[in-house]
């Protein structure tokens, strides 16, 4: 079977679905695949080139023009992969995922406040923190917050980002 970007990102999402982020290697990706490591590098040429398009089949979804239905897509999208939100928020930290949610927040919530962008970074870090918050919390074993809670943060945070705001 011939290697390319679309195997090496399913065994990808083999591992972390088993393992978790902190057991998927570039080796371990390589031995999965049958591959020696180097052939990886010609589809991605760092992990952190990896992570990105890992990110970017997490976040690969339609998002709605409704702010909140926006962040709930996202949300659902960062909680169904296993360490999810810790990987895009890496790739976004490096500049390797194509997608962003903090600008498809922004237009969401374009013409409801003064600073669309601003408030669209700022729903999209809540929605990153809150997400690997409820994933730390159920691998640890722990009751999480949620879904309904972090969704009532975005209201909070939706409402705090057009109040006062003139047309």
């Amino acid at each position: 079977m011939t290697l390319n970007r679309d195997r090496i990102l399913s065994a990808a999402f083999d591992i972390l679905d088993e393992y978790g982020l902190g057991d998927l290697s570039m080796r371990r990706l390589a031995r999965t695949l049958d591959v020696a490591p180097g052939a990886l590098y010609w589809h991605f040429p760092s992990k952190q080139e990896l992570l990105g398009g890992i990110a970017d089949r997490i976040l690969d979804a339609p998002v709605p023009d409704d702010a909140r239905q926006a962040a709930a897509a996202i949300l659902d999208r960062l909680l169904a992969t296993r360490d999810g939100a810790e990987i895009v928020a890496a790739a976004l930290a490096t500049g390797t995922v194509s997608r962003d949610p903090a600008a498809e927040l922004a237009a969401t919530l374009d013409g409801a406040t003064d600073d669309p962008a601003l408030a669209g970074w700022v729903l999209s870090r809540y929605l990153l923190g809150a997400a690997q918050d409820v994933q730390t919390a159920r691998a640890a074993g722990v009751e999480p917050r949620t879904v309904d809670e972090v969704l009532a943060g975005v209201g909070l945070i939706v409402a705090g980002a057009t109040i006062g705001h003139h047309e």
